[in-house]
């Protein structure tokens, strides 16, 4: 299936596209005095052995682990929440919230505002498992919300690329455990397999050039493989947003607290404290870690199970 983008301006393409497929690429989106903003900022602060981050791939605080080649081992939850380093949490809700990049989300949407749920930040692919994201977060009602990868540089095929199965968004839905904090993830990796084996999807690949970005449905099945070759990174960052009308669907509040952005279309989760706290409590944590010698509960690298379901040829 060969790989097609979408200009801005072709509106009743983007959606048509992403309502057969389950995804869409739109070219040269993201502002580039964005992205070169954000990537000056970041590879200034990596190499700061004060900087603690919350590793979205194993789901512990964690210091930046350097490859060889300079690139970070894990991912990064949440960076845009990262407030005891401003300009680099200033620079990356740049970029997320990018005015391009909403405008395109209110063609997908029907909607002209929006919640971000979560963000994350990626060097070095982490070589992430099949999943639909439904299972983690969505909207309420299901099924409205929108996903997004922005490519930070021009990503080559060997550097793990993100991926998609086209059309799985059509399939079955696999739902969390009512109450479960991920107790049945083990499950739920399986079942996904399953429905991949079943439905017979083709993986579609995405050696982006920087400033495009991909939309996503959150019941597409997607994933990304692993490095193939350590002098290539993959610096990309992802987003999960819902309409403002709407509801997380696994919220235990009933009001969410929500702060303002760089864009007025777009508020994120949390408050300014509560993003100061949270910061301040991956410290807290990785200390308490490393004394008590604590994994992750779990986790999303292919690694770290036996047999993934595509080929990372």
């Amino acid at each position: 299936m060969e790989l097609k983008k979408f200009s801005a301006g072709e509106k009743a393409a983007i959606k048509e596209y992403f309502n057969e497929y389950g995804y869409v690429v739109v070219e040269n989106l993201l502002t580039q005095s964005k992205i070169e903003n954000f990537i000056e900022v970041y590879e200034k602060i990596k190499h700061s052995k004060l900087f603690v981050f919350f590793s979205q791939d194993t789901h512990l605080p964690i210091q930046p682990k350097l490859t060889p080649e300079g690139f970070i081992e894990n991912s990064m939850l949440n960076p845009a929440n990262l407030k005891l380093w401003h300009n680099f949490s200033r620079s990356a809700e740049e970029c997320l919230v990018d005015e391009s990049v909403t405008n395109v989300l209110s063609i997908l949407s029907g909607r002209s505002s929006h919640v971000m749920m979560q963000n994350m930040f990626f060097d070095k692919s982490t070589g992430t498992i099949e999943h639909q994201d439904h299972y983690y977060l969505d909207s309420d009602p299901a099924g409205n919300m929108v996903a997004t990868w922005y490519a930070l540089e021009d990503i080559h095929k060997d550097a793990g690329c993100f991926f998609v199965l086209p059309g799985s968004h059509k399939a079955k839905v696999i739902e969390r455990n009512s109450g479960s904090n991920f107790s049945d993830h083990d499950s739920f990796v399986k079942q996904i397999r399953d429905l991949i084996n079943e439905g017979g999807y083709e993986y579609k690949s995405f050696p982006l050039n920087k400033g495009d970005v991909l939309f996503w449905h959150p019941y597409t099945i997607h994933g990304a493989y692993n490095n193939r070759d350590p002098r290539f990174s993959r610096k990309s960052l992802t987003a999960h947003y819902y309409p403002s009308d709407m509801k997380p669907l696994y919220s235990k509040t009933e009001v969410q607290t929500v702060r303002k952005t760089v864009n007025p279309n777009v508020v994120m989760f949390g408050s300014e404290l509560q993003a100061y706290q949270s910061n301040v409590m991956h410290y807290v944590r990785a200390i308490a870690n490393y004394v008590r010698g604590k994994g992750p509960d779990y986790d999303m690298r292919r690694d770290s199970y036996s047999a993934s379901t595509g080929s990372d040829a």
